[in-house]
């Protein structure tokens, strides 16, 4: 596994190096995700504020806050999502699509029960979150 590994946009103008190994991989199945990818499900890969820095088009990144929480960060080139910085928690989550060469491992799906499809692939599925993350823990069946 590299080190560092690399996160862009579609066109590439914008690159995200990301060092060490994420701490969480799941499914978001939220509306705010679905909305604002254009997609019925959300690859997430969370990572420590000190692991992810700009490597390249800082200037050229445009932001969206729908709420104080996330700040959803694309290209303004291409308009490709990168990722989004979650400052109340000091993450950062990147889309696991954007990362170059990065084997998605996703423990579980979070927000199933705003879900647009179902997924049958026999990880947990918690209706919102799971209680380490502030949630309720309530789990749906697949």
């Amino acid at each position: 596994m590299p080190e560092k590994r690399i996160a862009h946009c579609a066109c590439g103008a914008v690159e995200a190096e990301l060092s060490g190994e994420s701490v969480l991989q799941c499914y978001c199945h939220c509306t705010d995700c679905r909305d604002w990818l254009g997609a019925p499900v959300h690859a997430a890969t969370i990572w420590p504020n000190a692991q992810v820095r700009y490597a390249k088009g800082a200037d050229n990144i445009v932001t969206y806050k729908r709420t104080d929480k996330s700040h959803r960060k694309s290209c303004k080139t291409c308009g490709g999502a990168v990722l989004i910085e979650h400052p109340s928690l000091g993450v950062f989550d990147v889309l696991a699509s954007a990362i170059d060469g990065f084997e998605f491992k996703p423990a579980f799906h979070i927000y199933y029960g705003e879900r647009m499809i179902d997924l049958k692939d026999g990880l947990p599925k918690f209706q919102k979150m799971p209680k380490d993350m502030g949630g309720d823990g309530e789990t749906m069946a697949e």
